[in-house]
């Protein structure tokens, strides 16, 4: 019985690892995009600072985060791609809505945010 329960632990323990892990690597690795990716000009559209959020037609928290952004910084451009502009959306390796960039005035990713609670946890209002 004690066994069982030491396995059963022990397989906790790794998954929850695991999971951590993970969510640590998909909110930001410079891996995930490729090399020398850059946004376009008409994204930044030479603003200093350009938050771009990729969004879906049913993001219900793509709205919300936009709003964020732009209460949080109010002099940056914040730009929303359709997530099925795929060469875009494949370059950044954008697999979830909202994905958001922080992307400075020659369109390098500076921050990557996956998720409405990334943002707001790294974003304050």
């Amino acid at each position: 019985m004690i066994v069982r329960l030491v396995v059963v632990l022990a397989v906790v323990v790794v998954a929850l690892a695991a999971r951590v892990a993970l969510q640590r690597r998909l909110r930001w690795s410079a891996e995930d995009t490729l090399p020398g990716a850059r946004f376009p000009g008409w994204v930044t559209n030479g603003a200093t600072r350009t938050w771009v959020v990729f969004t879906t037609p049913y993001c219900a928290s793509c709205g919300p985060i936009v709003e964020h952004l732009e209460g949080a910084y109010p002099r940056a451009r914040v730009v929303t791609v359709d997530a099925s502009r795929l060469g875009l959306a494949r370059d950044f390796s954008v697999r979830q809505a909202p994905t958001v960039f922080e992307s400075d005035g020659r369109g390098l990713p500076l921050r990557r945010f996956n998720g409405a609670d990334a943002v707001r946890q790294a974003v304050p209002a």
